[in-house]
């Protein structure tokens, strides 16, 4: 499909039904919600071109730079595309940055070469643009006030990275079946494992003490981000909170079962993400 007809196409209205993002929409105030919505179907539509296995390297090229483009018309008022178009609202009301957009392509446009991270300072540049950049303009978006301004942007680039991190380990299955392994190589020869070991899904004690290791990250890093933002503002962040409880949720279930992640993909019941969003809910409220 030419670059043209995929920027025309992707509009991304109802994307976000279908995602673990849906149930923490639900608790902003409309404005917030459909431009938080807006911004989460500009991810779906980059993160496609890469994805979707439909367009050549090539094609996909042009088409990230398509959208670079479009971005740069966004930020002066001026977008062509239909989603461009709806994310001007936002834009204008939220005061949303042109740079983290850049950066979601910048993350993932780096999906169409091999996935291959030496150290974990190389994974986390890609999951600042795939995952931190998205939360740099959720935050715009939830508005708080007690926070500096600072903060909130370490608090969503820690939070990204957490939440991307969660991916890497529910995704390690499926993952390879599309030739991609974002476990960096550093992290799996400390735990004795390998590349070769990971293609042939070879649940070893090895792979058990590599997957300690990355859920032990994951959760130290939820706990950091929480660190950093005033209590007065956590009912501000209702909606990243009923986000992140789900993923903490389903990291927690994926340990709790083994780390079956080679051949299966760990997901949560309608009730065990009910019951974490009421976490959530009470987290927000210091109760």
């Amino acid at each position: 499909m030419p670059q043209a007809a995929v920027l025309a196409a992707a509009d991304g209205r109802g994307t976000e039904r279908g995602s673990n993002f849906f149930l923490g929409f639900l608790f902003l105030p409309r404005r917030k919600r459909e431009a938080l919505a807006a911004v989460y179907a500009f991810c779906r539509a980059v993160d496609d071109i890469s994805d979707s296995g439909t367009l050549s390297r090539e094609e996909a090229e042009k088409a990230f730079e398509a959208w670079r483009r479009e971005i740069a018309r966004l930020m002066d008022g001026d977008p062509e595309t239909p989603l461009g178009r709806r994310l001007l609202g936002p834009v204008r009301e939220f005061s949303l940055p042109g740079e983290p957009f850049l950066d979601v392509i910048r993350g993932c446009a780096m999906d169409l070469g091999p996935a291959r991270f030496k150290d974990f300072s190389e994974l986390e540049h890609y999951m600042d643009g795939v995952a931190g950049a998205v939360g740099e303009l959720g935050m715009c978006i939830f508005g708080c006030e007690r926070t500096p301004r600072e903060k909130q942007k370490e608090f969503a680039i820690l939070f990204g990275r957490a939440f991307q991190l969660t991916n890497i380990i529910r995704d390690v299955g499926t993952d390879l079946e599309m030739g991609r392994v974002y476990i960096p190589d550093a992290e799996m020869a400390e735990a004795g494992y390998s590349r070769e070991s990971l293609a042939r899904r070879e649940h070893s004690q090895a792979f058990d003490r590599l997957m300690n290791a990355l859920y032990n990250r994951a959760r130290l890093l939820y706990r950091r981000a929480r660190s950093l933002v005033d209590f007065r503002d956590r009912p501000r962040l209702l909606s990243a909170e009923i986000m992140a409880h789900v993923y903490e949720a389903t990291l927690e279930k994926i340990r709790r079962e083994g780390f079956p992640v080679l051949f299966e993909r760990v997901r949560l019941s309608r009730i065990e993400k009910a019951r974490a969003a009421v976490r959530a809910w009470l987290y927000c409220r210091g109760l």
